[in-house]
């Protein structure tokens, strides 16, 4: 059975009211974290947990799958799109990984209560940022999907005020979201599959969080130019080819009716 597509009357709408409401329920976790005492580092895991159980319901049940981009990839006859989306999410690992100094000590509950974690937020983000966003922006056109559903990922970083943050690392947080938030949702729209960057997502959170240091601003800028410079050729293709991919269905066939666009996708 096709997947079926996901459709608002106001879709720009929807997307900035479900960021908002994102960001306020992480907000809320944060104080509700203070004031009970809770033994969590972070309101994420407590407000993502229940978006990850709504959301696997929701696709279960509507059979929406398919249209999220969790069917089987589609690789034959797109194989110039895919390098261009795994070599440079190759290259970004491993740059992080050469240069954070490797993994800190810690206990095997606690590797895998990070594994946990950021599986957790690979899932939710990718899911609601790119899969979700991009397709219930799809009437608006591919433009406006990708910057739109990137401002939304971008802005959501500015929650680490909230936590006590300075000012200048949110604001490097949220440039560095918003290069990667180009990137996957033009990863997505070119490919019509997540499984790759639900994939990075956790492992870049993995080695970030368990590492002895954190990059790097230098790092951090060589990545960025990475990213934009993969956004661009996952765009340029997309342009050219005059067409977004359709996310594959369940039973691996392409469902051309929920595909992305009017045109004849870290912390």
């Amino acid at each position: 059975m096709p997947s079926r597509p996901i459709t608002s009357p106001h879709p720009v709408a929807t997307v900035v009211v479900t960021t908002a409401m994102l960001i306020l329920l992480l907000g809320l976790g944060g104080t509700v974290i203070y004031l009970t005492g809770l033994p969590l580092d972070s309101p994420v895991a407590l407000v993502f947990a229940p978006i990850a159980v709504g959301l696997v319901i929701w696709a279960s049940v509507t059979r929406r799958w398919g249209t999220l981009g969790f069917g089987r990839p589609r690789v034959r006859g797109n194989r110039a799109a895919w390098r261009l989306v795994l070599l440079p999410l190759l290259a970004v690992f491993l740059l992080v990984l050469a240069s954070t100094g490797g993994a800190a000590e810690q206990s095997a509950g606690a590797w895998l209560g990070l594994i946990g974690f950021v599986a957790l937020v690979g899932f939710v983000e990718e899911t609601l940022f790119r899969s979700v966003f991009l397709r219930l922006l799809a009437p608006t056109g591919p433009r406006t999907a990708v910057l739109v559903s990137t401002a939304a990922f971008a802005l959501a970083h500015a929650v680490n005020l909230l936590g006590g943050q300075d000012l200048l690392s949110t604001l490097g947080q949220i440039g560095f979201a918003a290069a990667y938030g180009l990137f996957a949702a033009c990863a997505f729209l070119r490919t019509g599959s997540i499984w790759a960057l639900v994939v990075f997502h956790a492992l870049f959170d993995l080695v970030q969080l368990s590492s002895v240091r954190q990059t790097a601003s230098l790092m951090d800028a060589v990545i960025t130019v990475i990213l934009l410079a993969g956004a661009v050729w996952l765009w340029v293709g997309i342009r050219q080819s005059g067409a977004t991919q359709s996310p594959a269905t369940d039973t691996g066939t392409a469902d051309r009716s929920a595909a992305l666009g009017a045109l004849p996708p870290v912390r």
